[in-house]
């Protein structure tokens, strides 16, 4: 068991309830963890979120409008398939309109194709249970977002299902279908996965590396410390996340993991793009995971970081689909933030014995409606008060990077 690192106190911080050690469980009702993998068996969303019981509340229908493959809009199918594949730069994959292919790392998403000779239509999802079931309940919510409106003309909702994806799928494609073993990865203490473009003061004029989804700048820094700023075009969303970790700490022997993204709060009064979040252990499947925070010491030491930043406990669930208000109800008093990959990253790093850290942008409020949520994320007011976010990180991480390992 890692040992448990003092909270950082700031003003705003909520007082925590007492949380449960590592490995025993917590006397709360949680949705239950991975059903039992079957090869090539299908399975059926399991959530059924409406604006009534999800905490997003009426932002959701839009939220899911903007996830969905035109494919799904167009026609009837006999069938939905959410499937394991990377498979992209084929002739007959379709790519989704909403891409966000103004950023480097981060855009690509699931893809879509029609099975020869069929009515039915595949969503190919880079393979990780997490990201296959994330998409089918996305996909299955919508249509019955648009059955409730009276559009008939589409797939029936019920006719949505997914082939969950393995551990060992996870691992073979990001071996085989990837660039990832390219990574020139020997000898590098430090990898930051996550925002890792929005590092200009660290990465410098460096060109980014790699020919494939995975990109890397390396540096070694005046206290001896050697980097990898590592970059993916798709999501590595909930357990790929974890698989990343353990092949970098296996392959590579790197001494630390840490990474940049945004997460969601269960506590209100937390308003979204005006915080960020860091803490130490995280609930996965239903135990604490504990680990020693390594960004503990330069966020106590940056200015900047004063009064913008919380130390928490976290959840890990593998959809946002999955966030309901009973769920948000069950577990508000006992843990602070929620995303898919904090934990499994966390746990792959606790097994391989190496070090790990997070510092996410908190960027919806589960506890309280705000204006700002997931489902407006480009708007202009969301953006500059991220770009305060990015500086505070930029400058976490530059303290950080300035003492030796």
């Amino acid at each position: 068991m890692g040992q448990l690192v003092q909270e950082i106190r700031i003003p705003q911080l909520w007082e925590k309830a007492p949380i449960s050690v590592e490995t025993t469980p917590l006397n709360i009702s949680l949705s239950p963890p991975h059903r039992p993998y079957v090869p090539g068996q299908k399975v059926y969303p399991r959530s059924d979120p409406n604006p009534s019981t999800h905490t997003m509340g009426d932002s959701l229908p839009q939220y899911l409008k903007i996830k969905v493959h035109q494919s799904i809009l167009e026609k009837a199918y006999d069938e939905i398939m959410v499937v394991s594949g990377y498979n992209r730069y084929e002739a007959d994959s379709i790519a989704f309109d909403g891409e966000k292919r103004d950023k480097p790392f981060n855009w690509e998403r699931p893809t879509a194709r029609v099975v020869p000779g069929t009515n039915t239509l595949l969503v190919e999802c880079f393979p990780g249970y997490d990201h296959i079931e994330h998409y089918a309940e996305i996909i299955a919510a919508y249509l019955r977002v648009l059955e409730g409106q009276g559009i008939t003309n589409l797939t029936p909702s019920s006719r949505v299902s997914f082939i969950p994806a393995s551990c060992s799928d996870t691992l073979r494609a990001l071996v085989e279908k990837t660039n990832l073993a390219d990574f020139p990865g020997e000898g590098i203490d430090t990898v930051i996965l996550g925002l890792v473009w929005h590092l200009p003061n660290l990465t410098g004029e460096e060109e980014w590396k790699g020919t494939g989804p995975w990109q890397w700048i390396l540096k070694t820094f005046d206290s001896g410390r050697r980097v990898a700023f590592l970059g993916f075009r798709p999501a590595f969303w909930g357990d790929i996340s974890g698989e990343v970790v353990h092949y970098l700490a296996a392959r590579f022997s790197v001494k630390e993991v840490i990474y940049l993204g945004k997460l969601g709060v269960l506590k209100a009064g937390v308003s979204p793009n005006n915080w960020l979040a860091t803490g130490g252990r995280s609930l996965v499947s239903g135990r604490v995971v504990e680990w020693e925070n390594v960004l503990t010491e330069a966020v106590a030491s940056t200015p900047s970081a004063a009064g913008c930043v919380m130390a928490g406990d976290h959840v890990t669930l593998g959809s946002v689909l999955h966030e309901t208000k009973n769920w948000h109800a069950d577990l508000k008093e006992a843990v602070d933030f929620v995303d898919p990959e904090i934990g499994m990253m966390a746990q792959a790093a606790v097994r391989s014995g190496i070090r790990y850290g997070y510092l996410h942008m908190i960027t919806d409020n589960l506890g309280q409606k705000y204006d700002e949520d997931l489902s407006n994320e480009r708007t202009e007011s969301v953006l500059v008060r991220r770009a305060r976010l990015h500086q505070v990180v930029k400058d976490v991480m530059a303290v950080h990077l300035a003492r030796p390992l």
